[in-house]
């Protein structure tokens, strides 16, 4: 008995929710909504008649209970569905008439003066955006090369660094293998050693210039004095 209520229940379910049946059934009672009406809210003692009776009599018509239920269900289905997509159809292709001839009117019309002002800032943001950005990438650019110069100077003083006597015996042997330069510096040397004045030539002034850069002779008062990388260097020429 229980799995026959269910039967019963999902056969029901079924009809009231399919669409067919439940159009079926909306446009029966369109047609006969007087019969649910008198048989649930009309009292028989204003009938004068039971109501199956009085329902029968005024009411037992085959067009309204089959036929305008089938028709009406038909067209519900049907035409419409069909006349919904139709109105649709047209609605789009009014929208996309309208958005063509939109976008064709405010292409011929001439801005006005706040729009121009407007669309001027705009342009002149985009520029000074544009030209940070050129200006950053140069900055970086520049950055960039400064690193590579200095990691190619790095080795270069790595390699001064590791032998600081090099550079130093290279001048040595320089002034040793020019006379004139050799002169000068004997000349030189015995001026800072005996605390007397540097003669003014031309020679000396170039020498005092080469050994100042090399940190070999210093000027602290009145007259030059070795230092201690230009002691260290007599003892080149010296040898």
């Amino acid at each position: 008995m229980e799995e026959i209520k269910k039967s019963i229940s999902a056969i029901l379910y079924e009809r009231t929710t399919s669409p067919l049946f439940g159009t079926l059934i909306f446009s029966w009672l369109l047609w006969n909504w007087k019969i649910p009406y008198l048989s649930f809210f009309v009292s028989e003692d204003k009938l004068n008649i039971n109501k199956i009776d009085y329902i029968i009599a005024n009411y037992n018509n085959s067009d309204y209970l089959i036929t305008y239920p089938l028709i009406s269900t038909f067209i519900l289905l049907t035409i419409i569905p069909f006349l919904s997509n139709g109105a649709y159809w047209l609605s789009i292709n009014f929208e996309n008439w309208k958005s063509k001839h939109k976008n064709l009117i405010e292409s011929k019309q001439l801005l006005t003066v706040e729009q121009s002002i407007e669309l001027r800032e705009q342009i002149l943001k985009q520029e000074e955006r544009f030209s940070k950005l050129v200006q950053d990438k140069n900055l970086e650019i520049q950055s960039l090369k400064k690193q590579i110069d200095i990691e190619k100077t790095v080795p270069k003083l790595d390699e001064t660094t590791d032998n600081p006597n090099s550079e130093l015996e290279k001048l040595a042997e320089r002034i040793m293998n020019n006379e004139v330069e050799l002169e000068t510096f004997n000349s030189l040397t015995r001026a800072i050693q005996n605390n007397n004045r540097i003669p003014n030539d031309s020679n000396i002034t170039k020498l005092i210039s080469l050994l100042e850069s090399h940190d070999i002779i210093y000027k602290p008062e009145a007259l030059y004095k070795f230092t201690d990388t230009g002691r260290r260097f007599l003892r080149y020429i010296t040898a």
